[in-house]
């Protein structure tokens, strides 16, 4: 369990637009009460991140006040956990947990410990490379192991042209994985998403994960692995719940995450889909915009002097 600190009760009344008080969820009608630990969840990139992969000084500092107000955070991104604790070197004692792979794997920053994991067996990821290699035969397959992330040729030569962000390493290319895997990956030349999610659902069924969070590739994972999911997990091992979540994000990989909390923000440079699936919409990543949306809310109900 991560530890949680002592916290003093304080209701914060969930708002539409600049209203904030005795307002209700605008999905469920419901009066939505969050108390400390006030729990945040946010997406990296293109969420927390700038348009240089880091956390600027202003927005770190916000984050640091609002964690001595009494917020707890965990970062939630698509990035396996060396690359989200490497974006995150500089302001990881901030953040209580990180959601990786989208959401396969909860990790507790304090002591790196895996606190939960829902991944693929070898045996899933080879019928579903073999059914998608079927019906595109370009496509090159990697996937994320935790400790390393594997491919095939394909996927390498692929990976060499530039916009996937993934970290393949060539001792580990192969047709097939040979271990459990937290994330299976299909990358194709020109690869747009609005191509081939929907047909890949259609193909691999609904026992399975699929989504893209803007980085050159389709994501595959376990049908538990998510950032809701994640994000329930997380908040239950502090004694709260989704409800006691608000959650920050950009992605399509992201829309559970923002219906599910008790408080969905999307960012300014989302794509329309996206903010519509959230109460709220922040100022953008360049902006600083969760630092800026959170200090707005946690200032409204007096936790700012």
């Amino acid at each position: 369990m991560i530890p949680r600190p002592s916290a003093i009760p304080v209701i914060i009344a969930l708002f539409a637009g600049h209203d904030y008080v005795h307002r209700c969820n605008a999905r469920t009608g419901a009066v939505m009460s969050l108390k400390l630990p006030i729990l945040v969840v946010t997406d990296l990139d293109g969420t927390l991140l700038n348009e240089n992969q880091q956390v600027s000084s202003r927005l770190q500092n916000m984050l640091d006040r609002a964690k001595n107000a009494g917020v707890l955070f965990a970062a939630a991104s698509a990035r396996p956990f060396r690359l989200a604790k490497q974006v995150l070197e500089p302001v990881l004692p901030l953040f209580s947990a990180l959601l990786v792979s989208n959401g396969a794997q909860i990790v507790d920053t304090a002591t790196c410990h895996v606190i939960h994991s829902e991944p693929l067996d070898e045996r899933q990821c080879v019928d579903i490379i073999a059914m998608l290699k079927n019906k595109y035969p370009q496509a090159g397959f990697g996937w994320e192991y935790g400790e390393g992330f594997g491919c095939d040729q394909a996927f390498w030569d692929l990976h060499v042209q530039g916009g996937i962000l993934r970290d393949p390493n060539p001792q580990r290319m192969s047709s097939i994985p040979n271990a459990p895997v937290l994330e299976l990956v299909m990358a194709t030349p020109d690869y747009k998403a609005d191509q081939y999610i929907d047909g890949c659902r259609e193909l691999i069924g609904r026992d399975f994960t699929v989504t893209d969070s803007s980085g050159g590739v389709m994501e595959i994972s376990n049908a538990n692995a998510n950032k809701a999911h994640a994000s329930q997990i997380w908040a239950k091992s502090l004694d709260a719940d989704l409800r006691n979540v608000i959650a920050f994000g950009d992605g399509l990989n992201d829309v559970p995450l923002l219906r599910a909390a008790g408080r969905g923000v999307a960012m300014a440079n989302a794509d329309d889909r996206i903010k519509a699936a959230a109460d709220a919409v922040a100022p953008s990543n360049q902006q600083d915009g969760v630092g800026v949306f959170l200090t707005d809310l946690l200032r409204d109900e007096g936790l700012f002097v």
